[in-house]
């Protein structure tokens, strides 16, 4: 009988083993291709353009990393990341596919939202776990890139 337990037990293990390295093995492939959260049944398929207001940034200045001097003008959403997919694509290895989200809100500043990457989206040399406000002072910094909104 106790021959047979431990056989159980060794195969319990080995199921419980294989289960753990297929888990590890999905979350690295949804990390790897870029996969895009699901948006929820509120939040509407295309964003409305906002209303344009005086003194407020609209464009990203981005001061480190391949792109640094690049001035580029925003659109109400932004997704940062490597993927191709992104709107702002940054080749950096410390930035995951789908790394952050840079967006509009309706009072007319930025909110910036870490989407769960694994080196985290700094802003003024503080990790954030969730959205922001943040405006033409703040440095934004992901991976190894640095970015600032300016009017």
């Amino acid at each position: 009988m106790a021959d047979f337990t431990v056989l159980v037990l060794k195969i319990a293990f080995l199921v419980i083993l294989w289960l753990f390295i297929i888990l590890i093995a999905a979350v690295v492939s949804s990390d790897m291709s870029g996969r895009r959260q699901r948006k929820s049944k509120d939040s509407p398929a295309v964003p409305r353009p906002p209303k344009p207001r005086k003194n407020e940034p609209w464009v990203l200045a981005i001061d480190s990393g391949v792109h640094a001097g690049d001035r580029l003008q925003l659109v109400p959403e932004v997704h940062i990341g490597r993927s191709q997919a992104c709107e702002l694509v940054l080749e950096d290895d410390y930035v995951s596919q789908m790394h952050a989200l840079l967006r509009h809100n309706d009072n007319g500043g930025w909110l910036i939202q870490d989407m769960g990457s694994t080196n985290g989206t700094f802003v003024n040399q503080i990790k954030i776990d969730q959205p922001v406000q943040v405006g033409v002072s703040d440095i934004i910094r992901i991976g190894s890139v640095q970015m600032r909104l300016e009017t």
